[in-house]
């Protein structure tokens, strides 16, 4: 090959090997861009949520397509004594748990006295499933 010929070779392709050198070079900017879409338009995790958060009690008070901020209180005999504010990005989210409580409902509501019935009623409909072919 000539010089002329890379001259134009690089003058035409060029472009090419910056798209993909700036594309390896903020990589992990998109991965994260990626994650924090998906938490911030996603259902899972909403304002004002109370999680546990490694078994922290909290509140998520902000998601954003970067970061999720958390107010996790610090509890003592029952008693709420303060607490301490979490700004994690969203793409270590996964990374942590994150358990929602359930709501308490009422069991006698349902009809059944006590818990070992409610799971003899489990039981009995897991037994009764016939297997998905």
């Amino acid at each position: 090959m000539d010089r002329a010929s890379v001259t134009q070779l690089l003058g035409e392709y060029g472009w090419l090997v910056l798209m993909g050198f700036a594309v390896l070079l903020f990589k992990s900017t998109l991965e994260r861009a990626v994650e924090g879409f998906m938490v911030h338009f996603g259902r899972d995790y909403d304002v004002d949520d109370v999680v546990l958060l490694n078994g922290r009690p909290g509140r998520i008070t902000r998601v954003g397509l970067w970061k999720t901020v958390f107010f996790l209180y610090i509890i003592r005999d029952g008693k709420i004594l303060g607490g301490t504010k979490a700004a994690i990005t969203n793409d270590k989210l996964k990374d942590m748990l994150i358990e929602k409580p359930l709501q308490i409902f009422d069991i006698k509501s349902l009809g059944i006295d006590n818990v070992t019935e409610l799971e003899k009623e489990v039981a009995c409909t897991k037994n009764t499933e016939q297997p998905k072919k």
